[in-house]
C-alpha cells in the first residue's frame, strides 16, 4: 500500500483480522465496536490513510495507552509487506498477553486460569492490505426462480439417467427377495407346479454425485448460470458433494447446501477465490483424486464443469480422468459452448478427455422444457 493512501475497497471482511490483532495486544474490543468501525468507515473517505488510522483509534481506545497500542497495531497490520509485529523483549513475531480487561478498566494479572500462560510466547500474524490485492471472494450472479424451477426439472432428469442407488419402489429383477405372489401366478399357469422363482428389488432412482465445479477467470460470465445448477443439482440428490477448482480444490459443500438459494450463493461467492490467471484442470483432478477419493465411488457419478481450458499440461488429463474412470459410474462433462451447433471436444485438454467421457452436455439442455404430457383419451 503505498503511503497516504488505502485502497477502496471493501473492508469490512478485514475488520475482524484488524480486532482480533488489537484484542491480542489486551485492548478490549466487542463485536459492537467492529460494528462502529463500519459505521465509521462508511462516513470517511477510505482513501484518506490518516482518517482511517485516526478513526480506528477513536472508535476501538479508551485511553491514551490503548491509543498508542491500537495506532501500532494498525501500521502494522495495513503495512505493505506481510511481517509480525516486534515486541521488545520477546523477540520478533511474539507477544505476551498483557492480562484481561476488568470492568474497573484496569487489567489483571495473567493467571493459570487464562487460556495462554505469561511465560509462553505468543505469535501474532498480521495480515496486509494491497490496492492490487484481490479480494475475499466474490459476488455471483443471480438468476430468477423461472430460471431456477427450469433448472431443477433439469436435474432431475439428469437423476433418471444416472440413477444408482435404490428408492422406495420395487421392481422384477434376476437377485433380491422372493416375490411370492408373482411365483405363484407362475406356477397356476403350469397348473400349480412352482417351477420358477420370481424375485424383487428396489429401483434405482436416486443418484449419488460428486460436481468439479471450474470457478476461473475463463468461466466467469457463465458462474451464475453454472451456480444455479449446481444449486439444483444438490437440492435433488441427496448425496451431492461439490468441489471449486481452477489451480486447487475447494470443498463448498456445506456452503452449497446452506438454507435456500440465495444465501448459499453469498457463502460460496465469499469462500472461492476466482484465479484469472487461468485453470489448472489435470492437476485439479488429480488432487480430487488424491484428497477426496472417498467421494468416487461405484454409485457416484462425476459431473465437471469447465470450458476445457487448461494453461497446465493438458496431457495429463488422460491419465488422471483414466484413473477416475476406473472408480466412478460414470463421467458427465458440463461445456457451456456445447449449445453451439457441430461442437465437438477439439481443444487439447478435451480431446485428451473424450475417451472417458460418458456425456457431453451444455447448461441450456437443462433448461429445456418441461416434457409434453400424453393427451387424455376421449371416453366414447
Amino acid at each position: 500500500m503505498s503511503p497516504g493512501s488505502v485502497p477502496a475497497a471493501d473492508p469490512r471482511d478485514r475488520i475482524v483480522g484488524l480486532a482480533a490483532a488489537v484484542r491480542a495486544e489486551g485492548v478490549a474490543v466487542g463485536v459492537g465496536a467492529e460494528v462502529d468501525l463500519a459505521r465509521a468507515f462508511e462516513r470517511i473517505s477510505l482513501l484518506d490513510r490518516a482518517a482511517v488510522r485516526t478513526a480506528t483509534t477513536i472508535v476501538l481506545a479508551r485511553s491514551p495507552e490503548e491509543a498508542a497500542s491500537v495506532a501500532a497495531v494498525f501500521d502494522a497490520f495495513w503495512s505493505g509487506e506481510p511481517r509480525r509485529m516486534e515486541r521488545p523483549g520477546t523477540g520478533a513475531g511474539t507477544t505476551v498477553p498483557r492480562g484481561r480487561m476488568g470492568r474497573s478498566g484496569r487489567r489483571s494479572a495473567p493467571t493459570a486460569a487464562d487460556p495462554a500462560d505469561a511465560s509462553v510466547p505468543v505469535t501474532l500474524p498480521l495480515g496486509t492490505w494491497s490496492r492490487t490485492a484481490p479480494g475475499a471472494g466474490h459476488p455471483i450472479p443471480r438468476l430468477s426462480e423461472r430460471e431456477l424451477r427450469a433448472l431443477r426439472r433439469g436435474a432431475r432428469r439428469l437423476r433418471r439417467w444416472s440413477a444408482t442407488l435404490p428408492g422406495r419402489r420395487r421392481g422384477r429383477s434376476r437377485h433380491g427377495a422372493v416375490d411370492v405372489r408373482d411365483t405363484v401366478r407362475e406356477g397356476l399357469r403350469s397348473a400349480g407346479e412352482l417351477a420358477r422363482l420370481r424375485h424383487r428389488a428396489p429401483i434405482a432412482r436416486r443418484m449419488r454425485l460428486a460436481i468439479a465445479w471450474d470457478v476461473s477467470g475463463s468461466m466467469q460470465e457463465h458462474e451464475g448460470r453454472l451456480f444455479g445448477l449446481v444449486h439444483a443439482l444438490e437440492s435433488v440428490a441427496r448425496e451431492t458433494r461439490v468441489f471449486a477448482f481452477s489451480t486447487g480444490v475447494t470443498d463448498v459443500s456445506r456452503e452449497v447446501s446452506r438454507d435456500g438459494y440465495r444465501r448459499a450463493a453469498q457463502q460460496v461467492g465469499r469462500r472461492i477465490e476466482r484465479s484469472d490467471g487461468g485453470t489448472q484442470i489435470a492437476a485439479s483432478l488429480a488432487e480430487l483424486d488424491d484428497r477426496f477419493g472417498r467421494a468416487l465411488t461405484d454409485r457416484t457419478t462425476l459431473l465437471i464443469l469447465s470450458d476445457g481450458w487448461d494453461l497446465g499440461d493438458p496431457e495429463r488429463i488422460g491419465p488422471s480422468l483414466q484413473r477416475i474412470r476406473r472408480r466412478v459410474h460414470a463421467i458427465v462433462w458440463v461445456n457451456p459452448y456445447a449449445r453451439i451447433p457441430g461442437f465437438e471436444p477439439r481443444v487439447a485438454a478435451l480431446g485428451a478427455a473424450r475417451p472417458y467421457v460418458d456425456r457431453w452436455m451444455s447448461p441450456e439442455e437443462f433448461l429445456a422444457p418441461r416434457e409434453p404430457r400424453p393427451a387424455p383419451v376421449a371416453r366414447g
